[in-house]
Parts: C-alpha cells; structure tokens; sequence
C-alpha cells in the first residue's frame, strides 16, 4: 500500500511539475503571440488552456476571432457550454476589440439557443463584428426524422429567429439543417439577414416540389442540398449569386 500511495503522489508532484512548467512558459510569451495561438484553435480548447495560469484568464475576452462548436460525442454538455462562453465572452469582451470573425455552430434547442442568439445579438449591436457564422443542427439526424420532425424544427427555428433578428441581421453565412419552411419562412430570413453572403440549406424545402425563391443584394453564393425544391428562382438587383444544388 505505501509503494501505492508513495507511486500516486510522485505522480501527482510530476502532473503539478509539467503544470508549472507549461504556465512559466506560457507567461513569458507576449500576449501578441498568444493570441495569435489561441484563435488558431477551437474557443472552447482556447479557455481550458489559459486556466492553466493566471496571467492567460485576461486573454478570451481579448479574442478576435471565436470558434464555438459543440462535440458529437456529449451534445448537450457541450452546447450548454458553447452558450455559457458565448453569454461570458462577448458579454465581457472590450469593445475596442473588433470581431473580425465569429463562428457558432449550435444545436437547436430553444433556450440555450436562446441564450446564444441573445448574447450575439448583444454583441452586434455594441461592438464591431466582421464575417458572422451560424451552424444551426437539429437534434434528430436526418435518417430518424418525421415530416412532423422537419415542420416541428423549423417553428423552432422561427422561435429563435423571431426573438433575435438583431443577431440574425448581421449575419454574413448561415447553414441550417433538417428544416421544413412555411412559403414565406425564406424570404423573411432573407430579409432580416441583409448582409447575408453565403446561404446553404441542407435537408431543408417548403414541401414535395416547392419553389425556393431569392431575392437579396449581397447573396453570393447558395447551396442547397438534399432537400425537395423543384427549382431556385433568382430575382438579384445587383449581384448574380453561384447556386449549388
């Protein structure tokens, strides 16, 4: 028992060691670097990582660039998580400090989706905000959804876009999933979102051999994939967008 006990703290005092190692090394970089470090990688890895010494726990909110997603593997966990960074970061952040890109990428449910629709919706309307990304997926996959499944995500949908139109309107790319729309569900997102450039639908239609029409003037390009719209109908005042089908 005392060669255990004797093993487990000698590997305890190695772990602290190697601890205090990498936070003396971490401190003595410029914060100029470090960030530059730490928007290279997932904004979620990026805070674990400056936990690790106390001169780093200043650093996220002088981010310019966020990445939030969820793991696969426990998404409630995670989403709940990219929600409470969301609320903390952008809430806390310096305005001084541009967004030059802010990537989301959530699962729908409603209010923790709620809570990062607000939190960003704060943030477009206190701070500048470059390009602006949300990857919004269902619950369900695709293979295990209903009719009743597609309509029921889509309110959902609405729910959240109808509560925050101010995040929505500035964004620059949004990709839904799993989504079956009223007739005019898409041209009010197109509307709302006006310096929307990218748009892609994936699994998402009005109905059997429904019509997507577009209208928009920043629209560059439009994927839509996997869905059942019969055709795409283009009405551009100014720019010509690429569509994939």
């Amino acid at each position: 028992r005392r060669r255990n006990l004797n093993a487990t703290q000698k590997a305890t005092c190695d772990e602290a060691a190697a601890s205090n190692v990498i936070e003396d090394r971490l401190s003595n970089l410029p914060n100029d670097l470090l960030l530059n470090i730490l928007e290279r990688v997932d904004t979620l890895d990026a805070i674990r990582t400056c936990i690790l010494s106390k001169q780093l726990l200043k650093l996220p909110t002088m981010l310019s660039r966020f990445y939030l997603t969820f793991s696969r593997k426990q998404v409630f966990r995670t989403n709940r998580a990219v929600a409470h960074v969301a609320d903390n970061i952008l809430g806390t952040r310096s305005p001084k400090v541009t967004i030059s890109e802010l990537k989301i990428r959530f699962v729908l449910l409603l209010d923790v989706s709620l809570t990062i629709g607000r939190s960003v919706a704060r943030a477009m309307a206190t701070q500048k905000v470059g390009a602006a990304e949300f990857e919004i997926v269902t619950k369900k996959h695709h293979g295990l959804c209903s009719s009743a499944d597609l309509l029921q995500f889509a309110k959902q949908f609405n729910d959240l876009f109808g509560a925050c139109p101010r995040a929505f309107a500035g964004l620059t790319s949004l990709w839904l999933q799993n989504m079956r729309f009223g007739e005019l569900d898409i041209p009010n997102i197109l509307s709302t979102c006006k310096r929307l450039e990218y748009l892609r639908l994936t699994r998402c239609d009005s109905g059997f051999h429904s019509v997507l029409q577009v209208e928009h003037d920043q629209l560059v390009e439009i994927e839509v994939d996997q869905g059942k719209f019969q055709r795409v109908e283009l009405d551009m005042s100014t720019k010509t967008p690429t569509v994939d089908l």
